[in-house]
């Protein structure tokens, strides 16, 4: 089961992480599918398991909610880390969550130091738009999920 859960945060990880390059967006049909994937492998897991991921949902949910309704995350960032809290159990989750929050600041200070230097290199309105220098939260929370579940 452990080997299934792995496999599924990796491949979850790099689908989200994709989306969120690529697209700046996670979009609600891969969230779905990636959350009835993780239901079947709770139930899978037996009535334990399954009272486990989702607590773990409901927490992860409830972690990034509040920065969603401040519009400091997307809503694909909030979803994404409510099926990691599914995968993971509330237990990880919240290692990942820290892992993620660390890994998604220093993002956040290089993005600014980038955007600092690169801002009067451009000749006005040849800057790239304001979707170029969002960082891919959901893509960051998920690799850190999947590494955590991976050394732990």
């Amino acid at each position: 089961m452990w080997t299934l859960r792995s496999i599924f945060l990796w491949m979850f990880a790099a689908g989200v992480t994709y989306y969120d390059l690529r697209y700046r967006k996670v979009p609600n049909r891969f969230v779905l599918l990636s959350a009835a994937g993780g239901f079947a492998l709770a139930a899978a897991g037996g009535w334990s398991a399954c009272r486990a991921g989702l607590c773990g949902m409901l927490l992860g949910f409830a972690l990034l909610f509040p920065a969603f309704l401040l519009r400091m995350v997307g809503g694909g960032d909030v979803k994404s880390l409510a099926v990691i809290g599914l995968a993971t159990g509330p237990g990880l989750l919240w290692i990942s969550f820290l892992r993620g929050a660390v890994a998604g600041g220093l993002a956040g200070v290089f993005v600014l130091a980038v955007r600092t230097r690169v801002r009067g290199r451009f000749p006005a309105g040849a800057e790239r738009g304001a979707a170029a220098w969002t960082l891919p939260y959901a893509g960051i929370l998920a690799v850190c999920a999947a590494f955590s579940f991976l050394f732990s």
